[in-house]
């Protein structure tokens, strides 16, 4: 009796096992790797908020100075926003190299949020530069979801905007303002940006960067008359003419850019490890 209980025991545990090797044969994991590769294009949509630098920075501490704008020195601007929209097409396999092209605008001003009514100077500027350019980018991180990446390029920009200018008159009369108009102005430049990028997804992911312009690197002039209220900018030296001075003036801002991405051309590869 006792050899046919042990029989039916082995029996048992000989089903149980064959059942188990079974069990795991068909619930066996497999295991992928996924490879997105980089886009192939990116759109890119930016907020600008803009902060002139050398001769276009003339407010200063919040004041306007009036002479320095009248006799050529500065441009008489401060701080500014604005939009730009950038297409990146990579060149590469690797996605490091990207082609570029943006459209900017920018307005700088002298008071960004409202007039100093508090500063003995009552004057200001306000200009508008539209901004369009061709330029490479390179991606230190082009696999990553966190990208890094550095570029260069050149630039050409409509300026226009308008001068008031607080003649203090001292010793002759009553303080008055004067309002002048820079009518549209061709000018060309460079500009260099450094930024990051962010995927959330395939197809969407956040940037923030920042960019230098220099908007009138080339094509410098100054022309006409001291009794004219509205000219071209005046960013080349000419000591005899109001608003030109003795110094060639740089057009020049940075901008800290943040904004959105849109991706296009990823594609996703899988490799199976078992």
């Amino acid at each position: 009796m006792k050899n046919n209980y042990r029989k039916i025991f082995l029996a048992a545990m000989l089903v149980l096992f064959m059942a188990a090797g079974t069990f795991s044969q068909t619930t066996e994991i497999k295991r992928y790797m996924i490879v997105r590769s980089t886009p192939t294009y990116t759109l890119q949509f930016d907020i600008d908020y803009n902060q002139s630098v050398l001769e276009l920075s003339g407010a200063y501490n919040d004041d306007y100075q009036s002479v320095s704008v009248f006799d050529g020195e500065s441009f008489g601007a401060d701080k500014g926003y604005g939009a730009s929209i950038l297409s990146k097409i990579t060149l590469n396999e690797r996605g490091s190299v990207r082609f570029t092209q943006s459209l900017t605008y920018n307005r700088i001003l002298s008071y960004t949020f409202g007039d100093k009514k508090t500063v003995a100077d009552d004057g200001k500027a306000n200009y508008n530069c539209f901004t369009g350019g061709l330029g490479l980018e390179y991606n230190f991180t082009p696999a990553h979801r966190f990208k890094i990446y550095m570029g260069a390029e050149l630039n050409a920009s409509m300026i226009n905007g308008d001068i008031n200018v607080w003649f203090e008159n001292r010793g002759v009369g009553a303080p008055y303002n004067e309002t002048f108009k820079v009518t549209n102005s061709f000018r060309m430049g460079y500009g260099f940006v450094f930024g990051s990028e962010y995927l959330i997804n395939d197809g969407f992911g956040l940037n923030l960067g920042a960019r230098l312009i220099n908007a009138n690197a080339f094509l410098k002039e100054a022309k006409g008359t001291n009794a004219d209220t509205e000219f071209k900018l005046r960013d080349d030296a000419d000591p005899n003419l109001e608003f030109a001075g003795n110094n060639r003036k740089s057009f020049s801002f940075y901008s800290i850019l943040a904004g959105v991405n849109f991706y296009f051309g990823v594609k996703e590869k899988r490799y199976k490890l078992n």
